[in-house]
């Protein structure tokens, strides 16, 4: 059995697509026809940017998204997918793919997250840390010692195995970094997720109220394969369950180790790194039990 998976923000680049739409011209017409009623030229985005555009959320989004479903159906990813998923903004590329959102909708709907998400939280003010080496158990105690001070930092994306991401104001990551100093973890490493705003925290409380509005006017199909969503971390074909995950995950912990663990537990001989980049089948590769399951970058 075969898991195709999703990337989500911060894989973005300029010329992501560029071979693929140079050499399939009905994949260039693809996009360029759902992504009619944006108001921007999707296309020209990806392809020439400009990067300070691209890398904003409200744009970097239906860009990663269009790029992954172009990769997929140029590859012709075969009909032998038992599941997918796809880590944050990911998922709605797993639903497209799995025929339970349509493509353009998709695309609207996540051009309107990245507003939302960008217009919550003013810009330069708060932000998301890549936090490495240290155990979940002290991520929790960081965690509550952060949040027991007037502070509020969220688990942001449990990634892998030594990989985790918080998020909150500036001054509850900088919080975060005297715990990790004070304390001295000498193996643990911190660095800055390069996002214009954070994602998956309790500062998105208003954007999600507005994600759910939009959502709730969309249509949605049973998917003809199973997605996992990330704040369940198992598979459903329940499409009250699906958009419900879709409207909390933006305030809650995207459990993508838990999902990765699920598939190697669960007879998944072959993990589908859908792109652009390598970052699922780098944090697969970080999963001890995942040894016995062939990881694939298209």
């Amino acid at each position: 059995m075969k898991a195709l998976l999703f990337p989500g923000q911060g894989v973005q680049k300029i010329g992501m697509l560029n071979e693929i739409i140079s050499s399939n011209p009905e994949i260039h017409d693809f996009v360029a026809e759902a992504s009619e009623d944006l108001d921007f030229d999707l296309i020209k985005l990806i392809t020439s940017g400009p990067e300070e555009q691209l890398n904003l959320t409200e744009y970097a989004q239906p860009a990663i998204l269009a790029t992954s479903i172009a990769i997929v159906k140029a590859k012709k990813v075969n009909s032998n997918i038992s599941v997918t998923a796809g880590l944050s903004l990911g998922e709605y590329s797993a639903l497209v793919y799995a025929n339970c959102l349509r493509f353009s909708d998709a695309l609207k709907l996540v051009n309107v997250r990245g507003k939302l998400m960008q217009s919550a939280v003013p810009e330069g003010t708060a932000g998301m840390l890549v936090v490495l080496n240290m155990g979940l158990e002290e991520i929790y105690k960081m965690i509550d010692s952060v949040n027991s001070s007037q502070e509020e930092i969220n688990f942001s994306t449990d990634n892998a195995e030594g990989v985790s991401v918080l998020a909150g104001k500036n001054t509850s990551i900088e919080a975060c970094k005297k715990y990790i100093e004070d304390n001295d973890f000498k193996r643990v490493k911190t660095q800055m997720v390069q996002m214009s705003v954070p994602s998956h925290c309790s500062l998105l409380s208003e954007a999600q109220t507005e994600l759910e509005k939009l959502l709730n006017t969309m249509e949605f199909k049973n998917p003809e394969i199973p997605v996992i969503p990330n704040v369940l971390a198992q598979p459903t074909s329940n499409v009250d369950e699906i958009k419900n995950s879709l409207i909390t995950q933006l305030t809650n912990t995207v459990r993508w180790r838990e999902t990765l663990l699920f598939l190697s537990n669960n007879k998944i001989q072959e993990i589908i790194d859908a792109g652009p980049g390598k970052t699922i089948v780098n944090m697969a590769r970080k999963l001890r039990s995942i040894e016995k399951t062939s990881l694939l970058d298209l």
